[in-house]
This record gives structure tokens, sequence and C-alpha cells, in this order.
């Protein structure tokens, strides 16, 4: 694992390797975790004033600017992320969202600046993430909520990665293998949120891993969701993707 120190250097490389293959101005990407955040926000957000933690090229917040009329500001501490943000800000005229660079264990903000705190698979990728999940606490007025999704390994990930590890093969959680991978399971996420302050937490899974073979990614046998309330309470241990909500304590 590299040290905290040396993890911006490595994912603004990482970023710019990435944006080479994918990278496309004119489109705001939705992934299957910003449907999630969705449907825990309100259609219209206007008066809300909201931060995204790890926003990344600005998809969701640029998105949620133009649809929700949301007041958003999206943090990430890669420079090279942040502007691509703010070339789609422009690109698709997102007047109500901004962005800046900075350090999700310690943002240099008010405390109780914000209602509604976004982030979206960031906090396993982030050398203490305690102290993120901390700041979020600290940055919410009294009575604001947090909607933030990362993995969960209690499941077949488990084995995967114990497969890659006797390989010498260094693991991908689907996106390229990243300076910094957390590997998390969702009682340790729930427990970072309680000892933050947070009170009843709430969480939501999906991509449920049905099947694992030696050698195959088990990305290959997952599917989103189940129909079914009591498979759904069944399974809920064991999604790949977790969601959590959860409000400050006025």
């Amino acid at each position: 694992m590299s040290q905290p120190n040396n993890i911006q250097t490595e994912y603004e490389q990482w970023h710019k390797d990435y944006n080479k293959n994918i990278l496309d101005i004119d489109k705001l990407n939705m992934m299957k975790w910003h449907k999630t955040v969705l449907s825990f926000l309100d259609k219209d957000l206007s008066g809300k004033k909201m931060l995204e933690v790890g926003c990344g090229n600005g998809d969701f917040s640029n998105y949620l600017a133009l649809n929700n009329n949301a007041d958003i500001l999206g943090l990430d501490f890669s420079t090279e992320s942040i502007k691509i943000a703010n070339q789609k800000k422009e690109v698709f005229g997102a007047k109500t969202s901004s962005f800046m660079v900075g350090d999700a264990q310690n943002i240099s903000l008010p405390d109780n600046s914000f209602d509604i705190i976004v982030s979206c698979e960031c906090l396993e990728h982030i050398p203490v993430p305690q102290k993120m999940v901390s700041e979020i606490f600290r940055l919410l007025k009294p009575g604001g909520m947090v909607v933030l999704t990362t993995e969960n390994y209690f499941n077949a990930y488990a084995y995967h990665r114990v497969y890659l590890k006797i390989l010498g093969r260094p693991f991908d959680s689907g996106s390229g293998v990243q300076p910094l991978e957390n590997f998390f399971f969702f009682w340790q996420v729930a427990g970072m949120f309680r000892k933050a302050g947070f009170k009843n937490t709430k969480t939501v899974s999906g991509e449920y891993v049905m099947l694992l073979l030696p050698g195959t990614d088990p990305a290959k046998f997952t599917i989103d969701e189940v129909k079914s309330p009591l498979m759904k309470k069944i399974m809920k241990p064991f999604g790949r993707r977790m969601t959590y909500y959860a409000t400050k304590p006025l």
C-alpha cells in the first residue's frame, strides 16, 4: 500500500491514464451508484447547499445542478479531474455547480456548511477512511444528510482477492488497478459512521455475485438487483455495492 503523502501524486497520474481511454467532455456519465444515490434525493433540491466528496470528473455534480437544481460543490484531490469537471460545467452550462481541489480527510471549509453531502465510490480509496467520514459529519448542518456508496467485500470478491494475492496479481475493483484500494466489509463502514457521530445509519445493497469460478472475474456472474423482498433481505449483507444513508443529529 502506498503511503498517504504519495497518494495524490499517484492518483493524479492514474486519472490522466484512465481518462486517455474513456474521457468524453460532451457526456455526463451516470453510473449505477449515482442512480442509487438519486433514489434518496428530492427531484428538486432548490435551496439546499450540497457537497460531493470525491467528485472525479464532475459528472454527477453537474448532473445534479442541471436536473435537480442543486447548488453543489464538487471536491476531489486530483487537479486533472477538477479541470475536466470545470470543462464539463462550461459545456453543459451547469450554472449552479462549482469545483475545488481538496483532501477528503481535511476539507478546508467551515463546520455546518451543507444540507446534503454525497460521495460515490471514494471512501475505499482514502488513506484513513474514518477521517473522511468524520469530515462529512463536521461539514453537515444539524439535521443534514449524507448518502455514500462504497464497496462491500462480504461476498465472492473476498475469495477473488485472496486468489489474486496467491497469484501475485493486483486487485482490480472494476475500473483498473488503483494506487489505493481499501478492503471493506459493510459493518466496518457502518462503524465509521457511528464513531463519527451519525445515528440510525441505513444501508441498501446491490450487485449480487451469484457464482465464483477460479480465474474468472466475479463481475461476470453479478446481477444488479433482486425483486423478491425475501431474497433481497437475505442477500442484503452480500451485495457488492453498499449505500449508506445517515443524518446528523439536531
